[in-house]
């Protein structure tokens, strides 16, 4: 089966318009059951460089919030704040930095007030992280007695939204032999190798038995199959490569004044370290030019003992 490639904004979105399919992929990333979630797909930009900003037309980047409430015990049930991001290269950090910040502003209803929600990051990552060899990684914040040393069975209103664990999946690191739990299958479709066409477009090897992986290559085999679908991932791919090379364009510009400022300040050093030279040279022929003074005044004035 020909399935298109999910680590594309325009493609996720499709994904997470299903929201039985949002459900299975959020509770098989976080490892906890999702009562029930809300979409709140937005459609944000985050583009801190004047001249990508052109892009604005060309280029969405979808934000893919949930609200969801996620069972964390046998009884206990939490309302989170699931923010789902994706980055193809490493220089994406700032812009999730940026949007989780903006989320920490924003409140939900829970038991008939208005507050702030815990936030759970979801990262799914085009790029290797060289110190994490496991393809995806659950970060969890604990909390810890400093005085009495000890870990604390305990939660905090305050604490929990100030702080939020995160969940990272590497694309580069799923291991295609792997097949058996719900997460291994989830997985599955992120791949990033046996491409049809500039890895827009795969081919899924797997057998589709899971309902829940079903559904999914369903409509990622209708993002791959349907025209415009098509022309909508081949212009976010566009996008993003006009975008990435203005990227790497600031960053030759940045680059190229830093050396020029680096080279202008050694320049100045240098300068300086010559003039240093030349005051030493000039207060050495001074104290030379004085000490021959005080010998000749020492001199006539020996001189002058003796003829009187």
């Amino acid at each position: 089966m020909i399935i298109a490639n999910p680590i594309y904004d325009t493609v996720f979105k499709r994904l997470t318009e299903d929201n039985e399919t949002s459900k299975f992929i959020v509770s098989t990333l976080l490892g906890k059951p999702v009562v029930s979630i809300e979409v709140k797909s937005q459609e944000v930009m985050y583009m801190e460089d004047e001249q990508a900003k052109a892009l604005a037309v060309a280029l969405r980047m979808y934000r893919l919030d949930f609200v969801a409430t996620v069972q964390t015990g046998d009884s206990e049930y939490t309302k989170v704040l699931i923010e789902v991001q994706k980055a193809l290269k490493i220089t994406n950090l700032s812009r999730f930095r940026n949007y989780i910040a903006e989320q920490y502003k924003r409140n939900d209803v829970v038991d008939g007030r208005e507050t702030g929600l815990p936030i759970i990051a979801i990262y799914i990552l085009g790029f290797e992280l060289p110190e994490i060899a496991t393809s995806c990684v659950r970060v969890n914040k604990s909390y810890f007695d400093a005085i009495h040393e000890t870990d604390m069975d305990v939660k905090s209103h305050f604490i929990e939204r100030i702080m939020h664990n995160c969940v990272v999946v590497q694309t580069r690191k799923i291991e295609k032999e792997r097949y058996t739990t719900d997460l291994d299958k989830l997985l599955s479709v992120f791949i990033q190798d046996s491409f049809v066409d500039s890895k827009m477009t795969k081919y899924y090897h797997y057998p589709v038995e899971d309902k829940n992986i079903r559904r999914i290559t369903d409509i990622l085999h209708y993002c791959a199959s349907d025209a415009k679908e098509r022309a909508r991932i081949e212009a976010e791919i566009e996008a993003w490569e006009t975008y990435q090379e203005l990227l790497e364009s600031s960053e030759k510009d940045n680059l190229q004044k830093i050396e020029q400022q680096e080279a202008a300040l050694a320049e100045k050093d240098a300068a300086l370290a010559e003039k240093d030279v030349a005051l030493a040279r000039e207060r050495t022929e001074k104290e030379a030019a004085i000490a021959e003074k005080e010998l000749l005044l020492a001199e006539l004035a020996r001189l002058k003992t003796l003829n009187q």
